[in-house]
């Protein structure tokens, strides 16, 4: 916080600088006024958090001076620090807004509780207006993205400068891209509040798209461009991290550009990891239409692949190697962000410089997948299987097992089938009914309700319903059948 004490005495003024040091080391920017008329000259200069003043001063008195400062000074906390105890003083210091009345000498135990206070204050103030700012612009993006309506969006303050930042994380595994996001957002966090004024704002928030976007209200600060190469030793990962900034003169062009630069997004494939490229940069470079169409294949091959759709995937490379005009512009890109974007995403070494190499490449990946994909659908059946035969008596439901496995009940419905050739609930019964005869012909002390219990059925009717479709005859008979022979 930025602190102003006034007070002639100089001993005074070094004993309270000296307390708030001892306090608060490197903490607050505090200034001194040794007369009323300096205090109100500095204090229109400069706005201060807190202000320490004593009553009486040459030339102004405290009183006086701030009674000349209070208009332009709103949010400034007033502390009179005086020898008097008077009681004209104290109401005429109420009256004026003094928050605080301490008298000389001062008891630093004193001094903490009202700093501790005014900092716990003005936390709060702070992070109260933060959110707000947060929760007004990703409602206001949401709201234009839902609407496409941008004419109710109104900035936070007339006048202002935006500046708006998408990053994104290009890896395979999502848990790795969830991880590194979250670092990302913590870390941009954290170097705002230390480089950013207290009159500009700043939200961070996730887009309905999935990228994590910075806005700043307020200039325009370098050090944010630069905050990815800066904090380059910070992100020892397998991910590629690029991010791409404009600026805006309004809200509304803030929101256009935000659109701007999600069309141009596949274009960071081709640009360094952990790099910032403005919204200029790109539309002014080279080939850039060749290099989105080129950079828009590649994605979406990409997402065929890390959500095993093969199919989609050797269409769309069959796509890819029918197209010259592909094959001439991925000769004229930075082949090494390529690859490295490949690399990471694909999770594994691409090293070939020719287009038709490394379509063969990203073909024989895609067939290691499809026969992957195989192997691990047999082996998920077959623990599927196994669970079932194990605790047939409990929920076995498909969303049971869809939550145990974490996968979703309508793969599981799929795989099942094509793997067994039976669905999934017909081979739940099966184990179920087989138990249940063995159960009525091995325990007859059991009724037919402690069968169906047994065998995970709630309902006994349920059970002799299924039961007797499933054997052709009722549990009674299979147990009267059964005594019958004994």
């Amino acid at each position: 916080m930025k602190i102003l004490i006034a007070d002639d005495e100089r001993l005074v003024r070094v004993s309270l600088i000296s307390m708030l040091w001892e306090l608060y080391p490197g903490e607050h920017e505090i200034d001194c006024a040794k007369d009323g008329e300096e205090m109100v000259e500095m204090a229109g200069r400069t706005f201060y958090d807190v202000v320490f003043l004593d009553i009486n001063m040459p030339k102004r008195s405290g009183l006086d001076a701030l009674e000349l400062c209070r208009p332009d000074l709103g949010g400034t906390v007033w502390c009179v620090l005086t020898g008097y105890a008077e009681f004209q003083f104290a109401k005429r210091s109420i009256s004026l807004g003094v928050r605080e009345y301490l008298l000389k000498p001062l008891d630093i135990r004193e001094l903490k509780r009202f700093m501790d206070e005014i900092t716990r204050e003005k936390e709060g103030r702070k992070n109260h207006k933060h959110q707000l700012f947060v929760n007004k612009m990703s409602q206001a993006f949401t709201l234009a993205d839902t609407t496409g309506t941008i004419s109710r969006i109104r900035p936070e303050r007339e006048g202002a400068q935006y500046s708006i930042y998408l990053f994104w994380v290009d890896t395979a595994g999502s848990s790795e891209r969830q991880a590194v996001y979250a670092k990302l957002y913590g870390d941009l966090k954290k170097y705002l509040e230390q480089i950013m004024e207290e009159t500009d704002q700043y939200a961070i928030f996730f887009l309905q798209s999935g990228e994590l976007c910075l806005l700043i209200e307020g200039k325009e600060y370098d050090r944010v461009t630069s905050f990815l190469r800066i904090h380059a030793a910070d992100y020892h990962t397998r991910a590629k991290i690029t991010s791409i900034w404009s600026g805006a003169g309004d809200f509304q062009e803030l929101y256009m550009n935000k659109q701007i630069l999600l069309a141009l997004s596949p274009v960071r494939i081709l640009e360094n990891n952990l790099t910032t490229a403005s919204v200029e940069e790109l539309q002014n470079s080279r080939l850039i239409m060749e290099k989105q169409f080129l950079c828009e294949k590649i994605e979406m091959l990409s997402a065929c692949y890390l959500t095993e759709d093969y199919e989609g995937a050797n269409k769309l490379l069959q796509e890819m190697e029918g197209d010259e005009r592909l094959e001439e512009t991925f000769g004229q890109v930075d082949r090494e962000s390529l690859l490295l974007y490949l690399s990471d995403v694909w999770s594994c070494k691409l090293e070939s410089g020719f287009y038709e190499d490394l379509l063969g490449q990203l073909r024989s990946l895609i067939q290691e997948g499809i026969m992957a994909g195989y192997e691990r659908k047999k082996d998920l059946t077959g623990q599927i299987k196994d669970y079932v035969v194990s605790n047939y008596m409990e929920d076995v439901t498909i969303a049971a097992i869809g939550s145990r496995f974490g996968i979703t009940p309508s793969y599981i419905s799929r795989v099942f089938k094509e793997k067994t050739g039976e669905k999934y609930i017909d081979y739940v019964t099966d184990v179920r009914m087989k138990k249940a005869r063995e159960l009525l012909v091995n325990e007859p002390q059991l009724s037919v309700k402690e069968v169906a219990e047994r065998v995970g059925y709630v309902s006994e009717k349920h059970f002799s319903r299924t039961f007797k479709k499933y054997f052709q005859c009722s549990p009674s008979q299979v147990r009267g059948e059964n005594d019958g022979l004994q």
